[in-house]
């Protein structure tokens, strides 16, 4: 079979395409079409191999995560039956037991919760809603934990605003954000503050805790980075709430931004588009 001059260029720029090559857009509307079609099978190919890759990260991170619990778990259970033990110490070891466990158990869940959300297994569906409720329920299920260490919520926000947003996943980026403000503050207490401009609305969520800083405002979003002074205080924590909260606001087409100065305190912004 004999193929034309145009056949020829033709399938010699499907062989530079395949190959991996930049090269021009071709003029003509086969080729245009040709063109459109492995550009369509190239990018499913990226995305494939692009999920296929965090998912084996993901995999990595749950196992590197769960190593040191679940060593801590096994050492204490067989400390635990030691029957020299009095049973003072051996409550204290079963005590660390379930400590570790409830560890593993919350590790667990954020972890597959983070990787629903990266391979799109959980979609964030944005409904006109009201948005006051969606922040009021987020601070009302951290106020026992702000109480018990009597700390104060302050609120400014309107009785009530409509705005598209995931009620459920957007509480759950708020309670990470507010949980965080509560575990790092000792003294002083917690401000929620609503402003709505003419693109976004912005919620501002300001604590008088341990702070940390700048150039630690983008480290923070990272997975399973914990800011230096939290380390050095060994305060309980995965890494993993902060990430969570941002690529859900992420998915809604919105953003998460900060400010904060060690000793002073935090303030989390959160954008959401008011179409």
């Amino acid at each position: 079979m004999f193929l034309h001059r145009k056949e020829i260029e033709l399938v010699a720029k499907l062989d530079r395409l395949l190959a991996g090559e930049k090269i021009e857009m071709p003029a003509g509307l086969l080729e245009e079409k040709v063109w459109q079609v492995l550009r369509a099978l190239k990018d499913a190919e990226y995305k494939s191999k692009s999920e296929h890759e965090s998912i084996l990260t993901l995999m990595g991170d749950i196992s590197h995560q769960l190593k040191t619990p679940l060593a801590s778990l096994t050492l204490h259970l067989e400390l635990a039956e030691d029957s020299s033990l009095t049973e003072e110490e051996r409550a204290a070891f079963i005590s660390e037991c379930k400590n570790q466990t409830q560890k593993i158990s919350w590790l667990t869940d954020s972890l597959l919760k983070m990787a629903r959300l990266e391979t799109g297994l959980i979609t964030v569906m944005k409904t006109p809603t009201d948005f006051i409720k969606t922040v009021r329920d987020s601070i009302s299920s951290i106020a026992m934990q702000a109480d018990t260490k009597k700390l104060h919520i302050t609120e400014y926000l309107p009785d009530k605003l409509e705005l598209s947003h995931d009620p459920v996943w957007t509480k759950e980026a708020l309670c990470n954000i507010l949980e965080n403000a509560v575990k790092y503050t000792e003294v002083g207490g917690i401000t929620v503050t609503l402003e709505q401009g003419a693109i976004y609305t912005r919620v501002d969520i300001s604590d008088t805790g341990i702070g940390f800083t700048a150039e630690e405002y983008t480290k923070i979003f990272s997975r399973f980075y914990r800011v230096r002074s939290v380390e050095a205080q060994r305060v309980e924590g995965t890494g993993l709430g902060l990430t969570i909260a941002r690529e859900i606001m992420r998915q809604q087409g919105g953003n998460i931004t900060v400010a904060s100065a060690i000793g002073k305190g935090s303030t989390f912004s959160v954008f959401l588009q008011n179409c």
